[in-house]
């Protein structure tokens, strides 16, 4: 009867550890993605959201300076250039300055 016990505890565990784990996944991905473009101004960073990584749809996410995620369609060519000018600016602050 005790190993019986442990075993359903031991099947619960598991059950929870792979309910939570799921969960997370499905909240990292975008599920549609947005054509309206987004400004320069309120974008912080971005970050590929990729086929090969999980979710279901490749997307673009912008991060904006109050930290919401905005999904963007990754061959966009608004989405393209906004990634560009994110890149050279990242890249201008990464640059060491010369004395």
């Amino acid at each position: 009867m005790q190993q019986l016990h442990l075993l359903c505890l031991s099947l619960l565990v598991l059950g929870c550890i792979l309910d939570a784990h799921g969960r997370n996944n499905a909240l990292d991905c975008c599920l549609r993605t947005r054509e309206v473009p987004i400004p320069r101004r309120i974008v912080q960073d971005y970050r590929l959201q990729l086929v090969q990584d999980g979710c279901d749809i490749p997307a673009a996410v912008f991060i904006t300076t109050k930290g919401k995620h905005l999904c963007a369609p990754l061959e966009a060519p608004w989405v393209i250039r906004l990634q560009e000018k994110l890149d050279a600016s990242f890249a201008r602050k990464a640059k060491p300055q010369g004395k």
